[in-house]
């Protein structure tokens, strides 16, 4: 009888410990963690080549169709320049380092050609609207993505900018 009584005795006691001993809410917190965006925007193309100390060696206008339209710098190592006409929108980024994708673009496509040229590589995957170019030329890893209204005509103004430096 004795340990019945201590067993209920134990079981209100629990209870009230998890009920919050009476009619009073129960605080609950919650901790979140939040990942800190890496990408940096700078109000122009000099802003964002100063904070990577490279050139970006493309200009704000390719092919009087596509104009930049944002600047950005990811960890002050790589440089992104947003562009846009009409119809879609083209990303090219350019860091430090051959050989590296760093389109951050993981889309599947259904094709991939890769060209040699002039000590360097470019790697393309296409899909009937969309296109990634992974370019390896001295020294420097670049990557070039259309969404939603690639048109391959443009590729070749891009290359010779890109050459260029």
């Amino acid at each position: 009888m004795k340990k019945t009584i201590s067993i209920i005795l134990l079981s209100i006691t629990i209870c009230f410990v998890f009920v919050g001993c009476g009619n009073e809410e129960a605080e609950v917190t919650t901790q979140m963690a939040f990942i800190g965006n890496p990408w940096s925007d700078w109000d122009s193309l000099e802003e964002a080549e100063s904070a990577v100390g490279f050139s970006f060696g493309i200009p704000e206008t390719i092919a009087d169709t596509y104009n930049a339209t944002a600047f950005r710098t990811m960890n002050n190592e790589m440089i992104e320049v947003i562009y846009h006409d009409e119809d879609s929108e083209m990303r090219v980024r350019k860091q430090k380092g051959e050989g590296e994708d760093i389109s951050g673009d993981y889309n599947e496509y259904d094709t991939c050609t890769e060209e040699d040229f002039d000590g360097g590589t470019i790697t393309s995957y296409r899909s009937s609207e969309s296109a990634k170019h992974i370019i390896s030329y001295k020294g420097y890893s670049w990557s070039i993505t259309v969404q939603n209204g690639y048109r391959e005509e443009l590729d070749a103004d891009v290359f010779d900018k890109i050459m260029e430096k």
